[in-house]
């Protein structure tokens, strides 16, 4: 696990679509919502079947560019392995399968490995300690979410586990490409609040009854 700042690796299977697609979402965003501060979080990417060296899918960089307005240049798939996994403080994971696959490689990191939508469903219902902080650390926002989550796996769970899924878009049409990215966006904009504004301390919880739904911001370009 990093030492300094926060890391964050975002695992799907050939790591030329949905992780790329989700780790610059998220870098996007984070610089966009923390500024110079974004730069103590570091995001990266890898797959449980890499397609090695390959740059982002065609399709899923055209979406990239539409949402983000710049190109995955210098982008080379890499194939996840143990190291990558123990210098990461948090992974997220595009299936439950890739969930697995990480904990296969490192079971240690069972604690700190999510599906993005199972991170964003658990940090709508966190508890916040008010509203986005105007000089928050983005760094610690991640550690208190991720000191959170774990124990919220089991309450916040959806009937249909498929639900902690994102299908693979890998030489799929564009209109698929732009949904999954839709929904990579909102889940990225849930687990930024949480982070923007850290769970309240266990002492304050009590007085809170059910989780918010969080809305997501007017940044995506598609409706």
């Amino acid at each position: 696990m990093s030492r300094a700042g926060f890391g964050v690796l975002v695992v799907c299977t050939a790591n030329v679509s949905r992780s790329p697609l989700a780790a610059a979402l998220l870098r996007h965003r984070l610089d966009e919502r923390f500024g110079a501060r974004a730069s103590r979080v570091r995001v990266s990417s890898a797959g449980t079947r890499a397609l090695v060296g390959q740059g982002v899918d065609p399709v899923t960089a055209q979406v990239l560019q539409e949402v983000t307005g710049s190109p995955p240049d210098g982008f080379a798939a890499r194939q996840l392995e143990e190291a990558l996994v123990h210098e990461a403080d948090l992974v997220l994971t595009m299936t439950r399968r890739h969930r697995a696959a990480v904990v296969d490689v490192l079971p240690t990191a069972q604690r700190r490995t999510f599906t993005l939508p199972e991170l964003a469903r658990i940090a709508a219902a966190v508890p916040r300690g008010g509203g986005e902080r105007g000089e928050a650390d983005p760094a610690a926002g991640w550690r208190a979410l991720l000191a959170a989550a774990p124990a919220m796996r089991g309450p916040t769970a959806p009937a249909a586990p498929v639900a902690d899924d994102v299908p693979d878009v890998h030489r799929h049409p564009v209109a698929e490409h732009r949904s999954t990215a839709r929904r990579l966006a909102a889940a990225v904009e849930d687990v930024l609040d949480a982070v923007a504004a850290p769970a309240r301390p266990a002492a304050q919880r009590s007085a809170s009854n059910g989780s918010a739904s969080v809305a997501v911001s007017g940044w995506y370009p598609y409706p």
